[in-house]
């Protein structure tokens, strides 16, 4: 088990003063521990940090030191246009595993699992990729992963890295989540964090991509019912766009608006989870809304003889869990009502629902398989009822954030357990002893719970009367058991969502201007983020970025490509121009392994002038500065990060640098 005694709290670190290089190596030095073992031959430290929503989880970091590597190249710098820079000596993997792998070794074949939390690289010249993100919150659209993205976005801050890019491909129930978030928000889900266009496929500019993002999100609704009017799916478009407008107290005009009340709204699907019970009424109403023959007040009186049998049903059995089954209750249903298809039209719409401060609820039982509805007096229950570390044994010997770390583990079980009315003791030891190694520990959680309330969710510790066997049931409730209608939750809002993705959004041809801007967007894949470098002097140091202009012979025959990113130092505005090469050569040769023996002669535009006059004078924070030397090793492989070893590019590409240096000449900097 791991020492939970030293905890780092990122929310309370600021940016550190130096390059990522350094950065990187002072971080690991001051907030991470060493593991006992390697990966692939490569050290590998843990951070344990605590985090406000998902509790403490580790942050593993790998060196890799590419001369030693088995893949050398970088096939992210290649997809991401940056297969011209030049290889870095390091890169630094950062991972946050699946839940289950928390407490276990990281393996070696780490690069290719999708199934981290958060997995990024980033070279030592500051550029990088956010390769994989996922998330805890499997009911949610927008939700995947932010947390651990927040986390990721002031990571790479702190650290000051330069440049990080990332492939979106991230969906959510087959939806394609840059498209339904572009159209909603003008942006990617990334762009949340500052990423921005970078690259499309098929020849998409940013001009492109920006122009086709505003097509989208300005397509009126009441065009799209036009268009969609003689369409087999014209009519349930009109229904959903009408409903979201009758809830909404602004005017819904465009899809952009109609997308942001969803996703928006307290009531939206990404605010709850599916099981969340809605009001009575809101229950009536949307189901008088959607294909529905029966008045609404046919629909009330049989959810009111339905109330009435499951109450009288919970009377008449001491185990308060006992449910009935849709045949049982269909059949008792049928002596006051005569219309059996409008009984079955109402018990199959049923999820869950409150009424006079019960809930409703459809479960399916583990035992039978068959169907089953079970009525809660929630408030009557909930009264007295409260987290049980409060009052569990003084002398126990776990701590109190042990205790509820493993009593989240619990209930996070019986979370993705939904629909499942119950499980066994047995079954969830078993589970949870794959997040958490300490048996006892779990005995004792599972021991304590019973009644216990953790948020908007009751867990409930029974035994089944037939198999005499312990189990455990978890019912979510809100604050509020008959909700506001600001606050309702939309039972049909999951399909409604994947309804206008795959009919309106996919429904235009590639004829029509909306259907091409919609396949603009899906070839948009990369984003970028830039940290600009500071143009002002902190922690009495100044920011430079160095970059190497080669030789002309080197840039006609050898180095034709675009120029490989500078590297940034930080230094005293004090320095010497003699100290700022001696320091641009330290950090160009600790970079690229082009550089290992390069040899800094100059600094671009300094020419003539002596190297003890004091670099303030001459040069400003945040410049980007030119250096010239020799000894760059051109016979290397490890050349680009592609890697390829030369450029068939065209070489006119070396004319235009030449252009620029004779500008660095005459200003000194870039």
């Amino acid at each position: 088990m791991r020492n939970y005694s030293k905890l780092f709290e990122f929310e309370k670190v600021s940016s550190l003063c130096g390059s990522f290089r350094e950065n990187i190596r002072c971080f690991l030095q001051d907030a991470a521990e060493l593991e006992d073992y390697r990966v692939n031959g490569m050290p590998i430290w843990c951070i344990l940090i605590v985090s406000e929503h998902n509790g403490v989880f580790p942050l593993y970091t790998i060196e890799e030191t590419v001369e030693h590597s088995v893949n050398p190249f970088c096939d992210h710098c290649k997809l991401s246009g940056w297969g011209h820079h030049y290889v870095s000596k390091r890169r630094y993997h950062f991972i946050i595993p699946a839940n289950e792998s928390w407490n276990k070794p990281v393996k070696g074949n780490f690069s290719e699992l999708q199934s981290h939390n958060l997995y990024g690289l980033i070279h030592c010249n500051g550029y990088g990729h956010l390769i994989c993100i996922n998330g805890f919150k499997e009911n949610s659209i927008f939700d995947i992963g932010s947390d651990f993205m927040d986390l990721w976005d002031r990571l790479c801050t702190t650290l000051k890295a330069r440049e990080i890019s990332v492939c979106d491909d991230l969906k959510k129930r087959k939806m394609e989540l840059r498209l339904i978030h572009g159209v909603a928000y003008g942006r990617s889900w990334f762009g949340n964090w500052g990423y921005k266009f970078s690259s499309g496929s098929f020849g998409v500019t940013e001009q492109k991509y920006d122009t086709a993002i505003q097509i989208q999100g300005s397509l009126g609704l009441d065009k799209i019912i036009t268009d969609f009017k003689d369409d087999g799916k014209g009519m349930e478009i009109k229904q959903i766009i009408d409903k979201y407008r009758e809830l909404s107290e602004k005017p819904l005009i465009t899809i952009s608006d109609l997308l942001q009340y969803i996703f928006a709204n307290p009531c939206g699907y990404e605010s709850k989870t599916e099981d969340s019970p809605m009001s009575f009424r809101t229950f009536v109403n949307l189901l008088a809304k959607g294909d529905c023959r029966w008045a609404s007040r046919r629909l009330e009186h049989v959810l009111v003889v339905i109330i009435k049998l499951l109450n009288e049903h919970k009377a008449n059995n001491l185990n308060r869990k006992c449910g009935m089954s849709r045949h049982e209750l269909r059949e008792e249903a049928r002596k006051y009502i005569g219309d059996t298809g409008l009984i079955d039209f109402v018990l199959k719409s049923i999820k869950s629902f409150t009424v006079n401060n019960q809930i409703i609820r459809r479960t399916i039982n583990p035992l039978t398989r068959l169907v089953e509805f079970t009525i809660y007096d929630v408030v009557k229950e909930a009264e007295g009822l409260k987290w049980p570390i409060s009052r569990m044994d003084s002398g126990c010997r776990y701590s109190r954030d042990k205790l509820e770390q493993a009593a989240k583990v619990v209930v996070n079980i019986l979370k993705e357990n939904r629909g499942i009315d119950s499980m066994a003791r047995q079954e969830l030891r078993d589970r949870a002893r794959e997040c958490i190694r300490d048996t006892g520990l779990i005995d004792y959680v599972l021991k304590s719970l019973d009644n216990a309330v953790l948020g908007n969710q009751i867990v409930y510790r029974s035994k089944n009367p037939t198999t005499n066997r312990i189990e455990y049931s978890l019912v979510s409730v809100t604050n509020q058991v008959l909700p506001t209608p600001d606050n309702e939750v939309d039972l049909y809002l999951n399909k409604d969502i994947l309804f206008l993705y795959e009919n309106v959004l996919l429904g235009y041809s590639e004829s029509n201007d909306v259907g091409v801007a919609t396949q603009l967007v899906l070839d948009s894949k990369q984003f970028v983020k830039v940290w600009k470098i500071e143009g002002q002097v902190m922690n009495q140091l100044m920011t430079l970025a160095c970059k190497v202009l080669p030789s002309f012979h080197e840039l006609e025959t050898e180095l034709t490509r675009p120029l490989s990113p500078g590297v940034t130092v930080m230094i005293p505005p004090g320095i010497t121009i003699g100290n700022l090469k001696v320091v641009a050569q330290g950090a160009l040769r600790d970079t690229y392994c082009i550089m290992d023996d390069f040899v800094v002669k100059q600094i671009g535009g300094l020419r003539g002038i002596d190297d003890d006059k004091v670099l303030s004078c001459t040069l400003e924070p945040g410049a980007h500065v030119w250096v010239r030397g020799c000894g760059m090793d051109l016979a290397t492989e490890l050349r680009y990060e592609d890697g390829t070893y030369k450029s068939t590019m065209d070489r006119n590409m070396a004319c235009n640098v030449e252009e620029d240096d004779v500008e660095v000449e005459s200003i000194g900097k870039v």
